[in-house]
Order: structure tokens, then C-alpha cells, then sequence
């Protein structure tokens, strides 16, 4: 009974943990994940790296490192403040403090650059914006490595 229950415990978690709408999932107050991925930190009102390729299907997770909420907003240009799509791809990891993931779609044209916000704080960021460029050549990095996912520059 008692191995049924906790296995019953355990998936109930994963299917919380999994729930959610849209490309964005987990929020946590949490220490930065561990292993490999594609990572954007927010600290002290600014995005780093502030330009992260990610290949199609990649998961991106955001740390934010102030005690603000913070989000990490696709928009159609940068610099309108505004959310928004490009080529079909948006993200919102709405306003959180500690974490949280989104997944860019599994068709998401190559080279397609999506520039990025803060909904709560807008054009008042020390970096404003910040840009993810879906490039299927990408490669995972560590959390503490800065933001991984390569590098370029621009939009």
C-alpha cells in the first residue's frame, strides 16, 4: 500500500510539475537547476546573455535574480514593449521571482531572431531588451556559465 501510495505521490508531482498552458511551465524560488540547458539570468535589472541561441524544440530557463518579479516577453521588434510573434514563435514567462522554462516550438524557423522584455518594468531594464535566435547548431551550457546557448550579437 505504501509503495502504491508514494508512487501515486510521485507521479501526481510530475504531472503538476508538467502542467501548465502554452510554452511556459515551472516557477520556483529554487537554486539554479544543475546540468546542461540554455539559460537567461536576470540580475540587477538586466538580461544576460542578451543574445541566446536556442535550437527549435530547446527549453530556455530563466533565473531571475532579484526580489522583483520579472518576465521574459517575446515581442515582434525591439525596443515596442509590446508582446508579440515572430514568425509564429512567442514566449511569456509572465511576471515570477526564482525560475521558470519555456519551450520554443519543435518547427521554429531556423535563423529566426525573437526579441525579448520585461512586461513589469519595460523600457526601465538596464538592458531593455535581450534576443533568442533559434539556431538548430545551438549547444547547452551550465547554469553558472553565464546563459549558454552560443553567441552573436544583435537582432
Amino acid at each position: 500500500m505504501r509503495e502504491r501510495t508514494a508512487a501515486w505521490m510521485a507521479a501526481a508531482a510530475l504531472a503538476a510539475a508538467g502542467a501548465g498552458c502554452g510554452s511556459s511551465s515551472s516557477s520556483s524560488p529554487a537554486a539554479p537547476p544543475q546540468g546542461s540547458g540554455f539559460f537567461i539570468t536576470i540580475s540587477n535589472l538586466s538580461f544576460s546573455p542578451l543574445s541566446l541561441h536556442v535550437p527549435p524544440g530547446g527549453t530556455v530557463t530563466v533565473l531571475n535574480q532579484d526580489a522583483m518579479q520579472h518576465s521574459v516577453t517575446s515581442e515582434t521588434t525591439p525596443s515596442s514593449f509590446s508582446p508579440g510573434a515572430v514568425s509564429g514563435v512567442s514566449f511569456d514567462t509572465g511576471p515570477f521571482t526564482g525560475a521558470r522554462t519555456f519551450t520554443l516550438p519543435t518547427n521554429a524557423p531556423s535563423g529566426t531572431v525573437i526579441p525579448f522584455f520585461c512586461t513589469v518594468h519595460r523600457g526601465t531594464m538596464n538592458t531593455p531588451n535581450g534576443s533568442i535566435t533559434v539556431d538548430p547548431s545551438a549547444v547547452a551550457t551550465t547554469a553558472s556559465g553565464g546563459g549558454g546557448g552560443g553567441g552573436g550579437s544583435g537582432y
